[in-house]
Order: C-alpha cells, then sequence, then structure tokens
C-alpha cells in the first residue's frame, strides 16, 4: 500500500498521451481520479464501463479523469495506435496517459485495474484502490468528496 502523501506531479509518460494531454498545472483545485489499466487487461471491460459511468457522474462536478495504459514492452511504448484504437473502440475521449511503468512504479501500482483519488486542496493521494471490483468503492469515495464539497474548484471570494 503506498503512502497516502503523494503529490499528484507525476505526469509526464514516455508514451505520450491519446485524446489530450494534461499539464499538473491544470490540476490545481481540482479532485483528480487515476485509473491505471492495461489495454490487455482480460475481462477489462467492466472497467472501462465504469470509468465512462464515473466520467459522466462526476466530471461536471469538478472530477479530473485520467486514464494510464501500463505498457508490457518497448514496442508498445513507440507505437500508441493500440491504445488509441482501444479508446476509439470504446468511446473514450478523456486524456490516456501512455506508462512505461514509471507512473505506475511511482504511484506503488502493481496490478490493473488501479484506481487513484487524489484531493482537490493540496493534489494529494487520499485512496488507493485495485481489483475488479474496486470501481464500486471509488464510487463511494468520490461521492463523499463531491458531498463534502470537495469535487467543485472553491469559489473566487
Amino acid at each position: 500500500m503506498p503512502t497516502l502523501d503523494i503529490p499528484i506531479t507525476l505526469l509526464d509518460p514516455d508514451g505520450g498521451w491519446i485524446n489530450t494531454p494534461v499539464h499538473v498545472s491544470e490540476l490545481d483545485e481540482l479532485p483528480v481520479l487515476l485509473h491505471f489499466f492495461s489495454v490487455k487487461q482480460r475481462g477489462g471491460d467492466e472497467d472501462i464501463d465504469a470509468v465512462k459511468r464515473l466520467i459522466a457522474e462526476f466530471a461536471p462536478r469538478g472530477l479530473k479523469v485520467i486514464s494510464v495504459d501500463v505498457t508490457h514492452s518497448a514496442k508498445e511504448l513507440r507505437d500508441t495506435n493500440a491504445v488509441e484504437a482501444f479508446a476509439r473502440r470504446h468511446g473514450l475521449y478523456h486524456p490516456i496517459a501512455v506508462d512505461d511503468g514509471s507512473m505506475a512504479r511511482a504511484y506503488d501500482v502493481a496490478d490493473t485495474p488501479a484506481w487513484l483519488v487524489f484531493d482537490a486542496d493540496a493534489g494529494r493521494l487520499r485512496h488507493h484502490f485495485s481489483g475488479r471490483n474496486a470501481s464500486r468503492h471509488v464510487r463511494q469515495v468520490l461521492e463523499r468528496f463531491v458531498q463534502a464539497g470537495a469535487a467543485a474548484p472553491s469559489p473566487a471570494l
């Protein structure tokens, strides 16, 4: 289990980005969900559907969702066509980082799928879930964040 005091600063994947790149400065005062997955993950459709549901429910309320494909070979890292095709086939239009493994190591992600929830106030890792049914726990945590007002940026005074 990783320490829960890790900042969300490691968003420079060697493999690049699918859809829109994200810079850490864009995440200030926003809660963030990092979803680690692999295009080669068996039974991953359920998790991809969960990502889409979480985006539909929580993105309008301020949540930033970023998926991270953990590649398994240098060839995959050089050729992102498989990740792009996967994203299109599944209707994924949010940012997807193609990771060489460095992001997964930094956040202590040993298995996919994994879900990391960062708070809006300090951009710190607050929850780390993994496994096939973890999306249910993620949703519960996000609902608490929203109810607590953490899923929307504070209005300027």
